[in-house]
């Protein structure tokens, strides 16, 4: 139940970052499937990308996490369509919205 309920919330969070410019979603449905996709990679994908990308990342003290967030948020709109991020800068803050959200639900 506390799982469905976290899915829930993740799935509103993307839902209110499609209030941003440049970012739509078509229904409540879709963003479900984003949130469950956005889990996904980031228990499978993200580690990954964050070992490949180490070197950069001590340079930049950690702020490439923030490229690799929004890299995935980017791969999601690939696989659903019906997710389209049009702006580069919304698709930054919404990145970073989400990685945030993200954090705090997983962590609740």
């Amino acid at each position: 139940m506390k799982l469905l309920v976290k899915w829930l919330i993740f799935a509103l969070i993307i839902m209110g970052t499609c209030y941003l410019p440049g970012i739509t979603i078509e229904n409540f449905y879709y963003a479900l499937l984003v949130a469950a996709l956005i889990t996904i990679f980031n228990m499978f994908v993200k580690p990954i990308m964050k070992l490949v990308a180490l070197p950069i990342n001590m340079l930049s003290l950690g702020l490439f996490n923030l490229v690799i967030n929004m890299g995935l948020l980017y791969a999601v709109t690939y696989f659903i369509p019906q997710y389209k991020i049009t702006s580069l800068l919304s698709g930054f803050i919404a990145s970073v919205i989400i990685a945030v959200s993200y954090s705090l639900i997983k962590n609740s």
